[in-house]
């Protein structure tokens, strides 16, 4: 009777165990899947996230013999998603921060990329949109040029001067859900000051450049949504 009692028994601990092994096994394939379709989207799915970085110094210039204005920004675009983000355009809105300026603001466009040219006839380099691979990084100077009323210069001497740059993204706006899962986070305009010393005209005729500094010399930065 013993012996039949403790067969029975190990009969028990055999069955709770082997109940308790295929429970452990469910959660852990659960998980994996879990954690395979984590991957897939970071890896493949996950829309692109671009932000913008600015250095804490640019250039201005002058353009056509002195008449139009340029600012030559150095820009840094990333994407932290998994897809390609394009950037179709580029807008700089600048401010003159004296209160009795005129004009008092501007706006200007991405028109050229590379450094102001010391030559007037040298090779412009047309800004066309710009497509950064996931996980990567795109880095280069933009030259602003004034998009309305060229020959009116916003910058007729020293002081502070406030800027909000804007990006246009591909895709930003999309409809339907599933574009809307895939497509680019668009940054937000990024604000920042700069500070010019002062303004030489005849310099700035002869395609010179004056640098505009950040007060604080700290770079500044933009992210996406």
């Amino acid at each position: 009777m013993t012996g039949v009692s403790d067969d029975s028994g190990f009969g028990g601990v055999s069955e709770a165990a082997g109940h308790g092994g295929g429970w452990l096994a469910t959660v852990i394939s659960a998980l994996a899947f879990v954690f395979s379709g984590i991957s897939f989207y970071t890896s493949v799915l996950q829309q692109a996230d671009i932000q913008v970085y600015v250095p804490p110094v640019l250039q201005y210039a002058r353009d056509q013999l002195g008449e139009v204005e340029v600012f030559a920004l150095p820009v840094t675009i990333t994407n932290n998603g998994a897809n390609t983000g394009s950037v179709l355009s580029m807008s700089l809105d600048v401010e003159n921060l004296d209160p009795g300026a005129d004009p008092k603001a501007k706006t200007y466009y991405s028109a050229y990329i590379g450094e102001h040219p010391r030559s007037s006839d040298a090779l412009n380099k047309a800004f066309a949109p710009i497509a950064v691979t996931g996980r990567d990084t795109y880095s280069e100077t933009v030259r602003f040029y004034p998009q309305t009323d060229p020959k009116s210069k916003l910058v007729q001497k020293g002081g502070t001067y406030r800027f909000t740059l804007k990006l246009v993204v591909a895709d930003a706006q999309a409809e339907g859900w599933w574009s809307r899962l895939i497509a680019a986070h668009a940054p937000s305009p990024l604000v920042f000051d700069r500070t010019i010393a002062y303004v030489n005209s005849q310099y700035l005729g002869l395609r010179g450049t004056s640098p505009m500094h950040a007060t604080d010399w700290k770079a500044t930065s933009s992210a996406g949504r």
